[in-house]
């Protein structure tokens, strides 16, 4: 199939040989990453969270049998692996390494680099990296442009805002409205026969940052499987996911209070699913008395209102997870409740968010 999403006439796929156009639907989404969901959400009020899976004595949960614990840094987080098996640690640093070269936004070699540096040219990219585009469509056309890789110049522009803790100043309208000319999926088309990819804006580029992860990390427990390894925890940057058991029971992921990530306020069990969460509280800066973050709207290009704090998803993997935490940040209670009206499935949400008093408070979506 070839195609390319059509902006003007509302989500959908467009056949360039017919012309004709067609809507996407629940139903019409056959990866197996995408509404393949279940999960079980944490009740409380009064708190932000984050994610930390709980196994051991660090976080005093007792294990029947030795746990290996693996650390490193790469693709520009911290990745933790524990496991019984002592190869888990390695098989997964070198599947999200291998993937970083393909995924990374930063990196002038990585695949991505080289697509975002063509123009109105059919590029030839690999599985992974057409896969990953493909399941970006999917959140895209879903979640109505609330989540948009192909905004990668209003990101860079955001995130360099913050490395320099503002400049006194926010971009004005114009501005805004220069760069939102070389964004958006709409100008990106993927033709699924032959695996390529065609950029037709000049200057539009694609940052994978908000499903990239959530992918490695789903990838990279696919390789565990592979090796037989039937128990594992793969948290990379936060973003999580529990294989199998832990020994004869489900492993435990524990929410912490944050940005005070000093106490472990909930756990859940987990048997195969993943988890993440998109927060206001680690990337942002101040600006008259109002906190401007790294998750930007795509349809305003500035930051989502200061009074979300942050959306948590578990799921059956960690790509719909990561995905789609940044998709329901940017779109708001009100509008998460459509889509799961609109999209019947076994997912739940909550959004933790201040109220006009600044208090705290979750919205539990189901």
């Amino acid at each position: 199939m070839a195609g390319k999403v059509n902006q003007t006439s509302g989500v959908g796929l467009v056949n360039r040989k017919t012309k004709k156009r067609k809507n996407l639907k629940t139903a019409d989404l056959k990866y197996p990453y995408i509404f393949v969901l279940s999960f079980s959400v944490f009740r409380f009020f009064g708190f932000s969270v984050k994610l930390v899976p709980v196994c051991g004595l660090f976080f005093a949960c007792s294990c029947a049998q030795p746990l290996h614990k693996s650390k490193y840094v790469v693709a520009g987080t911290f990745l933790e692996v524990k496991s019984y098996d002592s190869r888990a640690g390695k098989i997964v640093y070198d599947e999200i390494k291998r993937l970083e070269n393909i995924f990374s936004f930063y990196k002038e070699s990585s695949e991505l680099s080289r697509l975002n540096r063509s123009f109105d040219t059919s590029v030839k990219v690999s599985d992974e990296l057409f896969d990953i585009l493909k399941l970006s469509y999917q959140v895209y056309a879903m979640s109505g442009g609330a989540f948009d890789p192909a905004s990668g110049n209003l990101f860079k522009l955001w995130k360099g805002l913050i490395a320099k803790g503002g400049t006194g100043r926010l971009p004005s309208a114009d501005e805004i409205a220069e760069i939102k000319k070389n964004c958006g999926f709409n100008f990106v088309e993927l033709n699924e026969k032959d695996k390529t990819v065609t950029l037709r804006r000049r200057g539009l580029s694609i940052d994978l940052a908000a499903i990239a992860d959530g992918y490695m990390v789903d990838q990279a427990a696919l390789k565990l499987k592979k090796a037989g390894i039937s128990g594992a925890i793969v948290d990379l940057g936060g973003d999580i996911y529990c294989l199998g058991r832990n020994s004869n029971r489900p492993w435990r992921v524990g929410i912490k209070d944050a940005p005070e990530v000093s106490d472990i306020i909930a756990t859940q069990n987990i048997e195969d699913e993943g988890a993440a969460t998109s927060g206001n509280y680690e990337q942002f800066f101040e600006l008259n008395g109002k906190q401007y973050s790294h998750l930007i709207d795509p349809k305003t290009g500035y930051p989502v209102d200061d009074k979300m704090i942050s959306v948590t998803v578990i799921a059956k993997n960690c790509t719909t997870a990561d995905s789609l935490s940044t998709a329901f940040f940017v779109m708001g209670v009100d509008r998460i409740r459509k889509f799961i009206s609109l999209n019947p499935s076994t997912m739940r949400i909550f959004v933790v968010m201040r109220d006009e008093n600044g208090k705290k408070r979750v919205h539990i979506i189901q």
